[in-house]
């Protein structure tokens, strides 16, 4: 059983993920004064090919290895040593496939400088998002934090050398990316190698191989579908429309996403705690607690970023994106709704049955490609929008509904506010308090 509170350890990721939305925000006014909305739209394009899919061939092995090394059933070496197997094969299959992508892409060509870049850096974020499964397995969340945010923050201080300072425009943003990672890279292994001290061996432990790729592979197909329900709008503007919509969407999906950092925050330690617990009952009551306070907190940030975003777009990223506005309120209902699945499904996905996810966004993902089929070639960014909230307002809803019969909670269980749902405000005050005392 953890030392730490929920309170502590979500607080403490929380940080991390403010953190990373601080420097994610930054670097886009960076990215978008720089390169406009043409060359927004490109680094846009050529980037979402890495991030969807490295979230199929990572083959869910993350949170894979939250799983098995939380439930501490199998020797964390032989654990560890089948992932850098893994992690080289993955690596290799991610390599081809996007190579495959950039090669055969149709309209405007890619620099093949940049392309080259991109395809070197995807061993390194794999190797940084591995890692990160061995440290939340193990509950270790201040390093779990450290590889969150780290490579964020030095993209961002990156990028301005790069793109502001030595103005080499897309390829300089690229740069950034790879060179951060490559840091990140070295502080991962000195950790898992020096400090935690596992003898890592290439044998191939075919149990264990076995065993985290049959959960891992479900992940994967989960993650890979919802990342595809996150992304397809992109491809698809980018097919039936423009580059410079294909900017100003991907702003507005950038910003509306900042309402995620929360709940990625709290879904994270669920996860750990989840394949680091047998006591299922009282997990179940405390991810619906959260799920509620959750949602409160997203809503009070939806009508934030509602009434602020025709304020600060103009003046943050300048005038040529107020078009992304109206995107940014239109989108923020299923952003909303996204929320609270994403708590709930952390808790499945730690029990080992991430397939929930699979049959319910992939319904989802077939509506959001019909509605941009119609409503993207007339309206654009706000048709792709409009799709993105049927799509996520089907997936939740329906995802809810099957989480209330897998858990054997009624629905009504679920939704309905407590007074002690609150009670982590106690808890906040408490933490305050202290910190009060030590610094004094």
């Amino acid at each position: 059983m953890a030392k730490r509170t929920y309170l502590r350890d979500i607080l403490s990721l929380l940080g991390s993920n403010l953190t990373v939305t601080l420097c994610n925000l930054a670097i886009g006014v960076i990215l978008t004064r720089w390169l406009g909305a043409a060359g927004y739209g490109l680094y846009s394009a050529i980037i979402v090919v890495p991030i969807m899919v490295i979230g199929f061939t990572q083959l869910g092995i993350r949170r894979s290895t939250i799983y098995h090394i939380g439930n501490k059933l199998l020797p964390e070496d032989h654990i560890v040593s089948a992932l850098f197997i893994l992690l080289l094969w993955t690596s290799v299959l991610s390599i081809l496939i996007c190579g495959f992508v950039y090669f055969f892409s149709t309209g405007q060509p890619f620099d093949p400088l940049i392309i080259v870049l991109v395809l070197l850096t995807i061993p390194l974020l794999l190797t940084n998002i591995f890692a990160g499964g061995v440290f939340l397995g193990k509950e270790d969340i201040r390093r779990a934090s450290i590889v969150n945010a780290g490579p964020t923050i030095m993209t961002f201080l990156l990028t301005i050398l790069f793109v502001w300072g030595l103005n080499l425009s897309v390829l300089g943003a690229f740069a950034a990316i790879a060179l951060a990672n490559f840091i990140m890279f070295f502080f991962t292994y000195r950790i898992i190698i020096v400090q935690f001290r596992y003898n890592i061996t290439w044998k191939y432990h075919e149990g264990i191989m076995k065993s985290m790729i049959k959960l891992g592979l479900v992940n994967a197909i989960a993650v890979f579908i919802m990342q595809l329900n996150y992304r397809l709008d992109i491809l698809m503007l980018k097919k039936l429309s423009t580059l410079e919509e294909v900017g100003f969407y991907s702003l507005a999906m950038q910003i509306a996403e900042q309402l995620w950092h929360i709940p990625l925050a709290i879904e994270t330690i669920i996860l750990s705690r989840s394949a680091n617990s047998n006591d299922d009952q009282n997990i179940h009551r405390t991810v619906a607690s959260i799920f509620r306070v959750t949602l409160i907190i997203g809503l009070i940030g939806s009508i934030s970023i509602f009434f602020l975003a025709p304020l600060l777009i103009p003046l943050i990223f300048g005038r040529a994106f107020t078009h992304s506005i109206t995107m940014i309120q239109l989108v923020l209902p299923g952003i909303l709704l996204m929320i609270g699945f994403r708590i709930l499904n952390s808790r499945l996905t730690g029990m080992g049955k991430p397939q929930i996810a699979i049959y319910t966004f992939l319904p989802a993902l077939v509506i959001n490609f019909i509605l941009n089929l119609f409503l993207i070639p007339r309206y654009g960014g706000i048709g792709a929008a409009w799709s993105t909230n049927v799509s996520y307002a089907f997936g939740a809803i329906a995802f809810v509904i099957i989480y209330s019969r897998m858990v054997k909670m009624p629905l009504t269980e679920i939704l309905r506010y407590r007074a002690s749902d609150f009670y982590f405000l106690r808890d906040i005050k408490k933490i305050l308090f202290r910190k009060r005392a030590v610094t004094r």
